[in-house]
């Protein structure tokens, strides 16, 4: 089994490991290879590589130091020279990535679906929780404390190139059961800034299309026809964290993308605003009239009981019917180009498989930036795209 880099996603391969010297009297010097999977300048110790010769050779648990001369035990990822957590070559892990224009509500996501992520898997008879000392500072302080414990809107992802882009370091999290074993869960957080500003294919982009999943968020408040629909009936959005228009943020993540590895999960954020269109006359009102719709239902914690085979079943159907509700919502909303882009890209092989999804990570839209929400957070549907992508990995929680 071979297993994948938490931060450039790249398999490690199985003739090959680097270790990096962790000795004070080493000083750190530039790394080219580190600073370009970055994204920004790396100062690393020493870092050394070997191959074994044969597949019957192990490979060594430490190289020496040509500096010092002491063992170099710290292992890296070949390709990035990312620091390894302990025994991750034998891990089975599952990346994610997650992208968007400015102001799609990314980070808001992350926070909510690891909190969802961590009650399904309890109702599963698993546990979800964090790997690395790293994952629980930042999601303690980035994400989970503005939300669930400041109730605040959370700041947006800081660039990579500053200097407080804590998404440097991956969110890792161990899940385990009996049924599923120990699969570790990899998010990555893009900077919407980021995403906009891709100019041609720098490799701190590569692990985008070594993803095991590529959630694309898109804010339907972006679009000027939902803004003037909805105004009056919710607070009008904060103009200055709105990004590009999703069809041209999307076109600049999917060329990044290619292989065919990557499954794309098109996702509608902030879907609560869109249920509010029954306040209004307007055609989106007839699409959400009917309670019985999927895009008016969540059924993630009624599987709780169902087999893992039979809870994947009931899943597929349910995210099928969604997939063609959604189809029809985003004719109405005048987003075919985002749409065809994501179905081209799938009929090409640029990306494994498309499917449209609709999470509402907060449930209401803020009423200002001094307090997120005024009933408690409650998502909708937020696990969809997340169990999706496990799914077809053949993780079946």
């Amino acid at each position: 089994m071979t297993s994948v880099c938490p931060s450039c996603f790249n398999a490690l391969p199985d003739d090959t490991i680097s270790y990096r010297c962790a000795t004070p009297t080493c000083e750190p010097q530039p790394n080219q290879s580190a600073s370009e999977y970055a994204g920004t300048s790396v100062m690393t110790r020493p870092t050394f590589t070997r191959m074994r010769s044969s597949s019957d050779e192990p490979l060594p648990q430490s190289v020496p130091c040509r500096g010092c001369r002491r063992p170099a035990t710290q292992e890296v990822c070949p390709t990035c020279c990312y620091d390894l957590p302990a025994g991750w070559r034998q891990a089975t892990v599952f990346t994610i990535a997650v992208t968007g224009a400015r102001g799609a509500g990314k980070s808001v996501y992350i926070a909510v679906a690891l909190q969802q992520l961590m009650r399904y898997a309890q109702k599963r008879e698993c546990t979800l929780r964090p790997y690395t000392q790293g994952t629980i500072d930042n999601y303690n302080k980035y994400y989970y404390h503005p939300l669930y414990q400041q109730n605040m809107v959370v700041d947006g992802t800081p660039e990579v190139s500053s200097g407080g882009s804590y998404q440097k370091d991956p969110l890792i999290w161990q899940l385990s059961g009996q049924h599923i074993g120990t699969v570790f869960v990899v998010i990555r957080d893009v900077a919407g800034e980021d995403v906009e500003r891709i100019a041609g294919n720098p490799k701190h982009f590569a692990y985008l299309s070594q993803a095991d999943l590529l959630i694309f968020l898109f804010d339907p408040m972006q679009l000027d026809s939902i803004k003037q629909l909805l105004s009056g009936v919710i607070p009008d959005p904060d103009e200055s964290r709105l990004g590009l228009p999703a069809d041209q943020v999307l076109a600049k993540v999917l060329g990044q993308v290619g292989g065919g590895h990557t499954p794309l999960a098109l996702t509608i954020s902030k879907f609560d605003t869109l249920h509010q269109v029954t306040k209004v006359r307007s055609p989106l009102a007839q699409a959400f009239a009917n309670p019985g719709a999927r895009l008016n239902q969540d059924d993630t914690m009624a599987r709780q009981h169902l087999s893992p085979a039979d809870a994947a079943k009931d899943l597929e159907r349910d995210l099928q019917l969604l997939d063609a509700e959604l189809s029809s919502i985003y004719q109405i909303l005048g987003q075919d180009s985002v749409a065809v882009q994501a179905t081209q890209a799938a009929e090409s092989g640029q990306v494994a498989a498309t499917r449209r999804f609709a999470v509402s990570a907060i449930g209401e839209t803020p009423q200002h930036a001094n307090q997120l929400t005024e009933r408690g957070i409650s998502p909708f549907r937020a696990l969809d795209p997340i169990l999706w992508g496990l799914s077809r990995k053949d993780i079946r929680l």
